[in-house]
């Protein structure tokens, strides 16, 4: 039987407990972000400085999209160069179907809307823009930490 992330991320879900957390209690809280007309190099040395895989795209203070490390890898995979002064940007590269939801959103809706749109993360708006980012990794290490 092959076990999708998708299939982990949905059996989080499962005990009583779970109804009520919300996606503000699990987040990645404000993350690092890059503008949609940034070069694909500064996004590469913004995953790597931060250690992050996904990093959301910003047009001022609307989320635009997302890019994620392995966009990068495949952009590169395929003869893409990514160094200083290439005219590739963010904007060509980043996924902007996005999922952006507030943070007392219940955790459970959050995820199987994940799980149904294919998405490796979702962001977290509120008020005062940006506040997280919540990504399969993550729940994949919140369900490890049930199992243990």
């Amino acid at each position: 039987m092959v076990t999708t992330a998708y299939a982990v991320v949905s059996k989080i879900m499962e005990g009583s407990m779970a109804e009520q957390k919300t996606i503000g209690s699990v987040m990645t809280p404000y993350p690092y972000y890059i503008e949609i007309h940034s070069s694909l190099n500064s996004a590469k040395l913004m995953l790597d400085q931060y250690g992050v895989n996904h990093l959301p795209v910003k047009e001022g203070n609307e989320l635009i999209g997302v890019i994620a490390r392995t966009d990068l890898d495949k952009v590169e995979l395929i003869g893409v160069d990514t160094s200083i002064g290439t005219e590739v940007t963010v904007a060509d590269v980043c996924h902007r179907a996005i999922l952006v939801v507030e943070r007392d959103d219940i955790l459970k809706d959050v995820l199987k809307e994940m799980a149904t749109l294919h998405l490796e993360c979702v962001l977290i708006q509120g008020a005062g823009g940006l506040e997280g980012i919540y990504t399969v990794t993550d729940a994949c290490r919140g369900y490890a930490n049930l199992l243990d």
